[in-house]
């Protein structure tokens, strides 16, 4: 399955929000390819660069496959969640605090116990789960 590890491109936000708008204002759960493919042609003017985004969501993690050339579309607040908590833990690695996004957990996953003590409180309130790992 699809992970998002990096913060969306325009065109995939774009093509993913489209999705949920057209799920939502129609009362579906869940949205077939074709009809998929129908909505994101308004955006990329081909079939087939269509339905190639709409494999690229897939991938990504913006929709869940039910069943064959059957798609959830995800909740936005999931989506972003998740890019967030890969993003904090990338900018954590870049100031030099050994950290990782466990998404399973919802998690962002610190080596450093100075680091733990003083983001602990912030990162707890905006969702995230902190997990203090002792260095080995």
């Amino acid at each position: 399955m699809g992970i998002t590890k990096r913060w969306p491109k325009r065109r995939e936000f774009l093509a993913y929000y489209m999705l949920l708008l057209y799920a939502k204002n129609n009362g579906l759960e869940e949205i077939n390819a074709g009809e998929a493919i129908d909505v994101l042609y308004v955006l990329t003017g081909s079939k087939r660069l269509a339905s190639r985004l709409l494999r690229t969501l897939v991938r990504q993690g913006y929709l869940e496959r039910v069943r064959p050339l059957v798609y959830k579309v995800k909740d936005v607040d999931s989506v972003l969640g998740r890019a967030l908590g890969h993003y904090l833990a990338n900018r954590l690695k870049r100031r030099g605090i050994d950290a990782y996004y466990d998404e399973t957990n919802a998690a962002i996953m610190l080596s450093d116990s100075n680091a733990c003590a003083e983001l602990s409180s912030v990162i707890e309130r905006l969702g995230f789960r902190i997990k203090c790992i002792p260095n080995s």
